[in-house]
């Protein structure tokens, strides 16, 4: 009792620090927020509030608004399109379905929206610096290396994934903490692609190494498919073709180095194939929830059955299949999952905001590979591995996935990502207002 106290304390004292580097650099609050994702299990219940990411979501839209107020900045004009199409998709989901929108059996629909909307909104004001996005990136790879170690030490791998100990760090669960410890992955891969200094060279190293294995540890093989296809992605984007070698090498070093001490990865991995085709064990539950999700869609084309509908109404439409006893599921599919709950209207909307992310996060060719450059193609990278991981898991209220929205609204204007010097130029002003103008009269007097 006497340890959980002392955590609790803890945990209140570092939120408390937190909580002031949010109200000095809003753009914090966005890094803390899907921060929390990976560790979410270490914090206690908040009174007042469902999740410890609303108070933080509070104290960065408090700080966005007094420093907008304060700067007085010039509007930038209309909003971009994946805003827009983000907002008619939550106005879809009340219009279509508004008793589902309001009286969720488990949550209020339309307030976690809302929540997921001001979320990506500010994450395109504030996440407007190559420098900013680096922060974030750090904060959220050294948070999931943590939930890494965790993993590492719970985990116990078997002879197959059925008989191994799923663990998840200090995530929700095996395959979050896996799709977390992919994209923490990809960020201290770019990390290190940009530093210089050889001591954060080897620190991000050693990042790169505990998230790998992290992956390993879950047992997800969903996890495990899309190591491989950031590796791929990260090796097909890099202009370096020294980089492209060391990653290849690293991946061989690592696969036979998780493999040594374990024989049984090896035969995890080859099984990943065969049980998708086949649709053995857990895979073959899953295409069972989603061809009831299918049939959710073709009894309510337009408007779906209603957002947050689908658990409840899955064992009328799972009496077909062998897992009809598991009602109350998720689809384990984003995309399923927007298509039975809010129709074809939904679904198109859904699917506009992200073709529009895409389109802004698309790198363009050049030869010359800056910052800017390779950041985007990192982002991309990632959108790219939370879009595919979704085919297997119900992402539709990821605070990772509406931040990466946000941030490719950063990226639709070339112009539009600006330099951390202009920005201090523009609230130097603010800051200094007196000071600045009594030591421009002192020096017009000594003139």
């Amino acid at each position: 009792m006497n340890n959980e106290i002392l955590a609790n304390l803890l945990i209140g004292v570092v939120g408390i620090i937190v909580f002031f580097f949010i109200l000095k650099w809003p753009f914090i609050g966005v890094a803390v927020t899907i921060s929390i994702l990976p560790i979410v299990h270490i914090f206690p219940d908040i009174p007042l509030f469902t999740s410890i990411s609303v108070p933080v979501g509070v104290a960065t839209l408090a700080s966005y608004l007094l420093q907008s107020k304060r700067k007085q900045t010039a509007p930038k004009g209309k909003p971009e399109p994946v805003l827009w199409f983000g907002f008619l998709f939550i106005f879809w989901t009340v219009v279509s379905n508004p008793e589902a929108s309001f009286l969720g059996a488990d949550r209020v629909w339309l307030l976690t929206f809302v929540q997921l909307w001001v979320l990506m909104y500010l994450t395109g004001e504030l996440l407007v610096t190559p420098k900013r996005q680096e922060t974030t990136m750090l904060i959220f790879a050294v948070v999931s290396m943590i939930s890494a170690i965790f993993a590492v030490l719970q985990g116990e791998i078997a002879e197959d994934a059925l008989s191994s100990a799923r663990v998840a760090g200090l995530a929700v669960n095996a395959n979050q903490a896996a799709r977390y410890y992919v994209v923490a992955f990809v960020c201290f891969y770019y990390l290190r692609s940009t530093m210089q200094k050889p001591f954060l060279r080897f620190l991000y190293f050693i990042g790169i190494f505990t998230t790998f294995v992290g992956i390993f540890f879950t047992v997800s093989r969903t996890g495990i498919l899309l190591l491989f296809v950031s590796s791929i992605l990260l090796l097909w984007f890099q202009p370096r073709v020294k980089n492209k070698i060391g990653l290849i090498v690293f991946l061989i070093v690592g696969l036979l180095g998780i493999s040594f001490y374990s024989e049984s990865i090896i035969n995890i991995i080859r099984g990943i194939f065969p049980a998708i085709r086949e649709g053995t064990d857990t895979i073959g539950l899953r295409y069972d929830l989603w061809q009831a999700g299918w049939k959710m869609w073709l009894d309510y084309p337009v408007q779906g059955i209603g957002i947050g509908q689908y658990p409840p109404n899955l064992l009328y439409y799972m009496r077909l299949f062998e897992g009809a006893e598991r009602s109350g599921l998720s689809p384990h599919n984003s995309y399923v999952h927007v298509l039975a709950e809010t129709g074809l209207v939904g679904f198109a909307l859904f699917m506009a905001m992200l073709i529009s992310a895409f389109k802004n996060l698309w790198p363009h060719q050049s030869r010359d590979y800056n910052q800017r450059n390779s950041i985007q193609i990192t982002w991309f990278i990632i959108l790219i591995i939370l879009c595919v991981g979704s085919i297997t898991a119900s992402d539709l209220g990821n605070k990772l996935l509406w931040v990466l929205l946000g941030i490719s609204a950063v990226y639709a204007n070339p112009n539009m990502v600006e330099e951390e010097d202009k920005l201090t130029e523009a609230a130097e002003p603010v800051r200094t207002t007196a000071t600045s103008l009594r030591l421009r009269r002192w020096m017009k007097n000594v003139k």
